[in-house]
C-alpha cells in the first residue's frame, strides 16, 4: 500500500475522477512509493505576474523517480489540435491536459532543486508526465504531446501499479538511484514544515502596554499616602514598578518647586532617568530643580566641588571600605564647608531608589548633612529587601518614617516571568488580575562553558531574525562583565554590535552586554541570562533573582552548572504548576 499524503479517506475528494484514481494508487502501489495529492504550485511568469496551477498527483519513488500525474473525468476529446469536453450543450474547449501534467512536472523538478539547494538536481532522478482518464476508453491516433504509455484509461485502473512503473520507465532514466539523504531532501523540499508563531516582539508590545497601566495605577494608588506625609519608606518586589513610582515622587516634588535630590545606587539607572528628562515637558524647570545622581557619583561631586582632594584607592577591596568608612565624613565635611561660603548644598526633599544597598553611613549623611530639616524634611525611600547585594547595608531602614507600605504586585513582568523569579528567590509576589501571562522562560543546557559562545550567539542570532527583536528591546546579562565572559573575542552578532554602553543601547545601536548588578533598576523586553555555570561569590542566588525580573516579556537561561540547571528548571517547573 503506498503512502500517501495526505492521507485521507477517498469518499472525503470532491471529484469522482480523484477518487478512483487515488484509491487505485494507494490500494496498488507498494510502500516504497509515496503519492502527493492536489498538489498546488505558484510561480512568476516571463511578465513577472504569478502563475498558478496544481499536479492532481504526484507519484515518487527512491529509485525509480518521479511521475506527475493530470487526471481528467467526462467525455473528452481531441479534436482541430484542440482538446474539448462535453457539455449539455455541445464541446468546450479545455487545456491540453498534457501541457498541464508537463508545466507542474516542470515546476516540481525546479523546486525540488532550489529547495534543496542543488542537492537534488535534474539529472539525478529520472521524471516525467502522464495524463490519467480514469472513467474512459479511447480510440483513434495519439494526440500529438503523448504516448501510449502515457495514457492511462479506465482499463488501467484495475493494474494501476504496471501502468505506473510503465509510465515512469518512458522517460529518461538514471544509472544510479538517490541516495538516502537525497531521498529525505526531495521529500522534505515537496513537503516542508511550515509552522506559523507570533513573534517575541509582537508579545513584548502587548506585556509592554498592560504593565505601563498598571504601573499607572500603582502611582495613583500612592498619591493618597504622600498627600499626608512627607516621609515615607515604600517596599515592594522586584517588578513593583518603585523605580518609576520614585520618579514620578522626584518630578512631583521638584515641579511643586522643591529642591529635590533623586539618588540610587546604580550608575546606569542615573544615567537613564537623566536622559528620560530629554523629552520632558517641564525640563527647562526640572533642570533647575531636581538632581538626579547615584551616590558614588554626588559623593566625588560634592567633595570635589569644596575643594577637598578626591583621592580614591585602586584596589577594588579598598575602594568598597573607603565608601563606607571615608566618604561619609568627607562629605559632612565638605556640606560644611559649602553652607560656610553660602553655597546652596541641602536639598528641600531626597527621593532614594534601590535604597536596600546604601549603607547605614550612607542613610545618616543624606538625612543629617544633606536634607534641610534633618528630622522632619521630605524624604522618601523605596527598597526591595530581596535585592539587597552587600552584606554591609541595613536590613531595615535606620532613619525615622511617618508611614511604611508595601508593594506586593509585580507590575512589571510577565506571570511567567514574576512567579520563576520568586520562585528562584524565594520570595512571593502578587499579581494584578489582568497582568500579562507571558511566554514560559526558556532555558538551554550548554555542555561546557567552550561551546558558550556559540549557542550565545545562535540564541540572539534567532531573537533578531525570527523574532524581530530590536537591539535597544534585548540585554545580555551574565555573572562577569563583557571583557570577562564568554563572548570577550565576540564584537558582533547578526550584524549588530555589542556594547556596554547603555547610551549607545537607548539609541538601538547594539546590543547591551552587562551584568545583574549594573542592570539593576533597569528593564527590557527580552533578557538572555548567559554563562551560568554556578552560584559563586560574584554571582549569587539574589543576583539571579535580579537579572530574571530585568526582563518584561520574555528571558532565556544558557546554563552549564548543574546545581544551577536544577534551580532554574525546578523553579520554571513550579510556576507552570500554577500558571498552566
Amino acid at each position: 500500500m503506498a503512502i500517501m499524503r495526505p492521507d485521507i479517506d477517498p469518499d472525503d475528494i470532491p471529484y469522482d475522477s480523484e477518487r478512483i484514481v487515488y484509491r487505485a494508487l494507494k490500494e496498488q502501489l507498494g510502500n516504497d512509493f509515496v503519492v502527493l495529492h492536489s498538489y498546488p504550485w505558484l510561480r512568476p511568469d516571463r511578465d513577472g505576474a504569478l502563475r498558478e496551477g496544481e499536479a492532481d498527483f504526484i507519484v515518487l519513488h527512491q529509485n525509480k523517480g518521479m511521475l506527475v500525474l493530470e487526471v481528467k473525468g467526462g467525455e473528452l476529446r481531441y479534436q482541430n489540435a484542440i482538446w474539448q469536453r462535453k457539455k449539455k450543450h455541445g464541446y468546450e474547449p479545455i487545456t491540453d491536459p498534457f501541457k498541464q501534467a508537463r508545466a507542474s512536472m516542470h515546476y516540481l523538478v525546479d523546486r525540488i532543486e532550489k529547495q534543496t539547494t542543488g542537492d537534488v538536481c535534474g539529472h539525478h532522478y529520472s521524471y516525467g508526465h502522464a495524463v490519467v482518464f480514469p472513467h474512459d476508453n479511447y480510440t483513434g491516433a495519439i494526440p500529438p504531446g503523448a504516448e501510449e504509455s502515457l495514457i492511462l484509461s479506465r482499463r488501467q485502473m484495475e493494474t494501476m501499479d504496471v501502468a505506473i512503473e510503465k509510465a515512469m520507465a518512458s522517460w529518461p532514466q538514471r544509472e544510479t538511484p538517490l541516495t538516502n539523504h537525497q531521498w529525505r531532501r526531495m521529500a522534505t523540499a515537496l513537503l516542508p514544515e511550515f509552522k506559523l508563531f507570533r513573534p517575541i516582539a509582537g508579545s513584548a508590545s502587548d506585556v509592554f502596554e498592560q504593565i505601563q497601566e498598571m504601573t499607572d495605577e500603582q502611582i495613583e494608588l500612592l498619591a493618597g499616602l504622600y498627600e499626608e506625609n512627607n516621609r515615607v519608606y515604600v517596599s515592594g518586589v522586584a517588578g513593583s514598578g518603585k523605580t518609576q513610582l520614585a520618579f514620578d515622587r522626584a518630578v512631583h516634588l521638584a515641579k511643586n518647586d522643591l529642591r529635590t535630590l533623586f539618588i540610587c545606587f546604580n550608575r546606569h539607572l542615573a544615567d537613564h532617568l537623566r536622559r528620560s528628562l530629554n523629552g520632558h515637558s517641564d525640563k527647562g524647570l526640572l533642570d533647575k530643580r531636581l538632581k538626579i545622581a547615584h551616590f558614588h557619583q554626588l559623593a566625588r561631586e560634592i567633595i570635589e566641588d569644596a575643594g577637598i582632594e578626591w583621592d580614591p584607592p585602586d584596589a577594588s577591596s579598598d575602594l568598597a571600605k573607603f565608601f563606607v568608612d571615608d566618604v561619609p565624613d568627607l562629605i559632612e565635611q565638605a556640606a560644611y564647608l559649602a553652607m560656610e561660603e553660602g553655597e546652596e548644598v541641602q536639598y528641600d526633599a531626597i527621593v532614594m531608589d534601590e535604597a536596600q544597598d546604601f549603607h547605614s553611613r550612607w542613610w545618616e549623611v543624606l538625612q543629617c548633612a544633606l536634607l534641610k530639616n534633618a528630622e522632619e524634611g521630605t524624604l522618601f525611600a523605596f527598597a526591595d529587601p530581596v535585592q539587597r547585594l552587600w552584606e554591609w547595608a541595613p536590613a531595615t531602614p535606620p532613619v525615622a518614617f511617618q508611614t511604611k507600605y508595601s508593594l506586593r504586585r509585580n507590575c512589571r513582568n510577565s506571570r511567567w516571568i514574576a512567579r520563576t523569579s520568586t520562585t528562584i528567590a524565594k520570595t512571593d509576589a502578587k499579581f494584578f488580575k489582568r497582568s500579562p501571562l507571558g511566554g514560559k522562560p526558556a532555558i538551554s543546557t550548554v555542555p561546557t562553558l567552550a561551546a558558550m559562545k556559540g549557542i550565545a550567539c545562535k540564541t540572539i542570532e534567532n531573537l533578531i531574525a525570527q523574532h524581530d527583536i530590536k537591539p535597544s528591546q534585548l540585554v545580555l546579562i551574565g555573572p562577569r562583565g563583557l571583557e570577562n565572559g564568554s563572548l570577550a573575542d565576540v564584537s558582533e552578532i547578526a550584524g549588530v554590535a555589542l556594547t556596554t554602553d547603555t547610551r549607545a543601547w537607548n539609541r538601538n545601536e547594539g546590543i547591551l552586554v552587562t551584568t545583574a548588578r549594573s542592570f539593576k533598576g533597569l528593564e527590557a523586553d527580552v533578557v538572555v541570562v548567559y554563562d551560568l555555570d554556578g552560584i559563586s561569590k560574584g554571582f549569587s542566588l539574589v543576583d539571579l533573582y535580579v537579572a530574571c525580573t530585568r526582563a518584561r516579556s520574555h528571558v532565556h537561561f544558557l546554563a552549564t552548572g548543574k546545581e544551577m540547571l536544577a534551580d532554574i528548571k525546578a523553579a520554571i517547573q513550579s510556576a507552570e504548576k500554577e500558571l498552566v
